[in-house]
């Protein structure tokens, strides 16, 4: 089996390369390598063959591979697929999880066996062409420039889709549906308009979304939602001074007693003493 190495295809100056693949064809065999990836499907479907599982992997699918992964690509029937590759030292990776900190999920996107995929919108596919492309136009000499755009690019990449890729919604079990449904929830205008939310965006029935959540979550949607709610919540009272009546209509419920009752249950303590607390300063 093939191992590529980036001290063989990446300026070490820049610590990364970025490609546009227009054909399945343009790919090659198994391989693995010492690097990372990100690839995003822009047109058609290919099927990517990934540490022994075969994938069907659609338009709009981003794509994180770990340097242990092995895998190729063939072609989905008999149309073909283009799609764009960005790959990185793995220095840029470990820059990268220490700068965003303990709260992102960096030890979730290592721990399946498949990589993290997410489903993005056609919007969200445009948004990050539109960044990945932006790269081609600094000029090559300017390494350093480019260095710190790959970096600037990444860390908007992971921190706004990454971190909600399939990984964290059950795994390689979970629906690929089901894990692009709750990627997508976690979005204000949709958490806000609770479990409708989720039926709209998933063309499915409540009943039948209350089998998969349970199934694969192991908690109802209802819980879901206030769940993004809460959080939601606890950063309006720490980071603003809006009342709590306020705060409770801006995450969609028009309840106070049932987000007072919501958020006791999470916390053990009202949503005023949360914001006391939170403005505790500890001394040195």
């Amino acid at each position: 089996m093939m191992k590529l190495l980036a001290a063989d295809g990446i300026d070490p100056q820049i610590q990364a390369h970025y490609r546009l693949i227009t054909s399945v064809g343009d790919t090659i065999g198994m391989h693995t390598h010492d690097f990372f990836e990100l690839f995003l499907i822009l047109k058609g479907n290919v099927y990517h063959i990934i540490n022994g599982t075969r994938q069907l992997l659609q338009e709009n699918a981003l794509v994180f591979i770990r340097d242990r992964d092995v895998h190729y690509y063939e072609r989905a029937g008999e149309g073909d697929c283009q799609f764009i590759n960005l790959s990185f030292y793995r220095e840029v990776i470990d820059d990268l999880f220490a700068f965003l900190g303990q709260g992102f999920p960096s030890e979730k996107l290592f721990e399946p066996e498949l990589p993290p995929t997410i489903r993005l919108t056609k919007t969200e596919k445009e948004y990050v062409r539109y960044r990945l492309d932006q790269l081609n136009l600094i000029p090559s000499e300017q390494k350093y420039a480019i260095k710190s755009q790959v970096r600037a690019l990444l860390t908007d990449l992971f921190s706004r889709y990454i971190s909600m890729a399939e990984a964290e919604y059950g795994g390689s079990e979970s629906p690929e549906w089901l894990a692009a449904l709750c990627a997508e929830a976690k979005k204000k205008e949709h958490f806000t308009r609770g479990t409708v939310a989720l039926v709209e965006l998933s063309h499915k029935s409540h009943a039948y979304l209350c089998r998969m959540f349970k199934k694969h979550l192991g908690i109802s949607p209802t819980r879901f939602i206030n769940e993004l709610r809460l959080s939601y919540a606890e950063n309006l009272l720490l980071n603003t001074d809006m009342t709590i009546l306020d705060i409770t209509l801006e995450t969609g419920l028009e309840n106070v007693s049932y987000f007072y009752d919501l958020f006791k249950r999470r916390h053990d303590m009202t949503p005023y003493r949360y914001r006391q607390c939170g403005k505790i300063v500890p001394s040195h």
